[in-house]
């Protein structure tokens, strides 16, 4: 897949084609070819494809010089990269990568530009490596991929953001709320996604075609500011950039199941997918051990995988276990999980001094006038700094309570880095901190030291899953970085508690976004609550992404919990085979009203899986389900209640879509679909 002849670099599969030329100028991409339709991407074979600010020096790929269309001045650049060698590994899983190194003689530095790409992915991936090899060195400003790509000419090309759903203007900058960009033409229905997994308020696009880069993936340099200082005999990685190209429809939910393939391989193994009852809505801090031995049979008896218990559970004393709640400790609740057949969760704050107020005051994180920063609009609580002492006594703490508490799912909250909900500053001003020098470093350096605590936790044990909150993550949209840190990851707020607020409709809507083209089975989408008012339709809304449930099970009717124990078991019978990775959604990227119906389906790439459809107050008789990419097969479709068959088709007919109805009694229902023994459909 990776060839080399004099100086030219060629990463290339049956789908897709890179070329890369090395000369005296530097470095470049020549060519990007779609080899589906034999198209060329690349518009400018002349421009650099990567750009960093090395101790106040710009520093391009390649450089030649000409005018700018922002001010008219010439920009030229000195030569300042000489080639050192390259090398070519085969990996584990098929993939291989190609890596080129670059001296930089005046600022003692090594570069490494890395490439990976697989069998059967129209794409590769890039990466970047700095070597510090002499004093000290600082690495800022950096776009380590830079792309003048377009599937035909830009001006019949539009660009969209918010993962493909959100038209944007032909030219502009993304500053922190932008994992992917897709751009596709309609007249040729040719397209590429440009995905990044830059953490958090980090991420940053630069998007402006008529510029010699184009399309500019980065780091953040104004309100996150990125900066390394690496000393001799230190390095730095950047995270991954993605490149996919396709030809068909752009809402092609197969292209979109593709790529969110190719993100899934750098991802870590996903854990049981399960549905997840978490204690927070409708008990907040008010759990005891009564009430929670009581939720854990009735949980356990609806078929639920994991019991999370939430906030609450321990004083202010060192996050003690509250003996007035828990008289025997936190171990019985646990204890009484782990009997019913379930795993065991906690939440946990790591953010802020929350649960030991006042405590370590070396390891909190300061804002820009050097005062504690304090967490939300209260103020009550000071916010810690990951990248500071603190980070070795959380890999302390959480592999204590795991072995107090024979923890299986960690929920590991609060902002400290940035919030979600923009009312607290980036970063951290301290100059006394361990691992960041000050505010210019502090954002990346507490990344990677939440990193840090998850591989240093999972190096004891392996099988923990960890979930880096969204509120501790710092965005509101769950991103590929924040499922390269998490198995789960915990992405919003949204709940059913208060239906005049937020209904269930409006949650599909929301997951259905989230989860375009992030692996929707990693993504625990929202609280939604089971407390006996529209129990099947929020049951069945929390399958579009990892089922994670709330609400008082105690409310629940005998009735109604045998329907969802029903569709729960029929849940469990798939993904005992492992997680659903496809989804498909009925409607297109089109908004539900509510006189729309809603409906989609997530399936294994073996064949089997589940279809919800939601009538909503839609008048039509009946849904159709439109399922791409099923293996050659009969399928056979029975109603996870009923277990009433309802048909049986071939996966031709399921591309062109079926009907099915609503059931009378409801306006929702789940469908169990898996190859049939019959040869010829009936249905």
């Amino acid at each position: 897949m990776i060839k080399t002849e004099n100086n030219r670099y060629t990463l290339e599969n049956r789908l897709f084609t890179r070329e890369i030329a090395v000369d005296a100028d530097g470095i470049r991409t020549v060519s990007i070819i779609n080899r589906m339709t034999g198209r060329e991407y690349v518009k400018r074979p002349d421009a650099a494809e990567f750009q960093v600010t090395l101790n106040r020096d710009v520093v391009r790929s390649y450089n030649k010089p000409e005018y700018h269309v922002l001010d008219g001045n010439l920009v030229t650049a000195d030569v300042l990269l000489a080639f050192e060698g390259h090398a070519i590994t085969v990996g584990s899983t098929g993939n291989e990568i190609l890596e080129l190194r670059f001296k930089c003689e005046k600022h003692q530095a090594l570069i490494h530009v890395i490439y990976e790409i697989y069998p059967d992915m129209p794409g590769c991936s890039k990466w970047m490596q700095f070597d510090s090899l002499g004093g000290q060195l600082h690495v800022s400003k950096l776009f380590f991929e830079m792309l003048n790509t377009c599937p035909g000419e830009f001006a019949d090309a539009e660009f969209f953001k918010k993962q493909g759903t959100v038209l944007s203007q032909p030219m502009f900058a993304a500053c922190g709320d932008e994992d992917i960009i897709q751009v596709h033409d309609m007249e040729i229905d040719e397209g590429l996604f440009v995905g990044s997994a830059v953490p958090g308020a980090l991420r940053y696009f630069m998007v402006y075609p008529v510029w010699p880069s184009g399309i500019s993936c980065g780091y953040g340099m104004s309100g996150a500011d990125f900066n390394i200082y690496l000393k001799v005999g230190e390095s730095f990685s950047t995270d991954k950039a993605y490149l996919f190209l396709y030809n068909g429809v752009k809402t092609d939910p197969g292209i979109r199941n593709r790529f969110r393939e190719m993100i899934r391989r750098d991802l870590p193994a996903c854990p049981d997918n399960g549905v997840m009852y978490c204690t927070w809505l409708p008990f907040l801090k008010n759990i005891n051990e009564t009430l929670l031995l009581d939720l854990a049979d009735r949980a356990a008896a609806l078929g639920f995988k994991y019991f999370v218990v939430d906030d609450g559970w321990f004083t202010g004393s060192g996050w003690e276990a509250d003996k007035t709640k828990f008289p025997n400790g936190m171990e019985i609740v646990s204890e009484r999980i782990r009997a019913k057949g379930m795993k065991f969760g906690l939440w946990f704050n790591i953010g802020t001094d929350y649960g030991a107020a006042g405590s370590s005051q070396d390891t909190f994180a300061l804002d820009y006038h050097g005062l504690p920063k304090k967490f939300g609009f209260g103020g009550e609580y000071t916010c810690r700094c990951l990248a500071s002492g603190h980070r070795d006594f959380l890999v302390e703490k959480l592999l204590a309570l795991v072995e107090q508490y024979n923890v299986d799912y960690f929920k590991l909250d609060f902002s400290c880095i940035s919030s979600p909900y923009g009312i607290t500053p980036y970063g951290c001003s301290s100059t006394a901190h361990a691992y960041h020098r000050d505010a210019s470093d502090s954002v990346i350096r507490q990344y990677e030291s939440m990193m840090h605590v998850r591989n240093e936790v999972k190096k004891a044990h392996a099988n923990l899953v960890i979930d880096f909150s969204f509120e501790t993550f710092g965005t509101e949209f769950p991103s590929i970085g924040a499922l390269k840190f998490s198995e789960l990851h915990h992405a919003s707020n949204m709940n059913t508690t208060k239906p005049e607020i937020v209904d269930a409709r409006k949650i599909r809507n929301t997951l259905y976004n989230f989860c375009t083209l992030l692996p929707a089975e990693r993504i625990l989408g929202s609280l939604i609550c089971l407390q006996n008012v529209n129990d099947i339709e929020h049951l069945l809304t929390a399958f579009i992404a990892a089922p994670l449930l709330a609400g008082d099970l105690r409310k629940i009717t005998s009735e109604n919990c045998m329907v969802i124990s029903s569709i729960v078991s029929a849940l469990n019978s798939l993904t005992g085979y492992g997680p659903l990775t496809e989804l498909c959604k009925f409607r297109g990227d089109m908004h539900i009203a509510k006189q729309d119906w809603d409906g989609f389906a997530r399936y294994s790439r073996e064949g089997r899986g589940i279809v919800c459809l939601f009538k909503n107050q839609s008048a039509s008789r009946c849904g159709t389900v439109t399922i791409p990419q099923l293996p050659k097969a009969v399928y056979s479709f029975v109603d996870a209640v009923s277990k009433e068959e309802l048909g049986k088709w071939n996966a031709d007919e399921l591309h062109a879509g079926v009907e099915m109805e609503w059931l009378k009694h409801n306006n929702c229902r789940a469908v169990i679909f898996s190859k049939s023994k019959q040869s010829h459909p009936t249905g």
